[in-house]
């Protein structure tokens, strides 16, 4: 959460120093509301693929039996548990990272939407940081016929942060 607050304080001060601080605040609001969405879209992968994806798993089939019942806590708290077993995810690949680094790069550069650009870059920051953390980097990249060296995982991780850090600093100047 520290880039948005970071990102939010910048873009405050600049508006302050420009003399527009009151008539930009809901551009500053739909960021992060865009920030909030595109950070839990992240946990929708687990929903998806629990009840799509893979129905015929014990775990799949004990959350949609929740979810038949409505019991949504129980369904989450399932989910939450067993996240550990769902190593081929369709959100969390290396694939869908850079699709959505992609789409937010042409968003910020476009001026359009800062919904839709705080959504494509709270979804990717999410993603970037929980790729950096995870152990097995060999897991985001399942999509691919062939095992990704230590060397070139390590040089996509470096172009995609150069990446993000582009991006912010595009939406930390308005």
């Amino acid at each position: 959460m520290l880039p948005i607050a970071v990102l939010l304080v910048l873009r405050l001060l600049r508006h302050y120093q420009s003399g527009y601080l009151g008539a930009l605040w809901w551009g500053d609001l739909l960021l992060v509301v865009g920030w909030i969405i595109g950070w839990f879209l992240a946990e929708a992968d687990h929903l998806f693929y629990a009840t799509m994806c893979n129905p015929h798993e014990l775990t799949c089939q004990r959350v949609r039996t929740e979810i038949g019942n409505k019991n949504w806590r129980n369904a989450w708290g399932i989910l939450k548990q067993t996240e550990s077993e769902r190593t081929r995810l369709p959100i969390r690949n290396i694939l869908t990272a850079f699709v959505m680094t992609g789409v937010g790069l042409w968003l910020v550069t476009s001026g359009a939407s800062l919904l839709a650009a705080g959504t494509c870059f709270g979804f990717s920051i999410r993603l970037f940081s929980e790729i950096l953390s995870d152990n097995d980097h060999q897991k985001w990249y399942w999509l691919f016929a062939r095992k990704f060296e230590e060397v070139e995982h390590r040089g996509l991780m470096i172009a995609w942060g150069l990446i993000l850090i582009w991006q912010w600093s595009m939406l930390a100047r308005g």
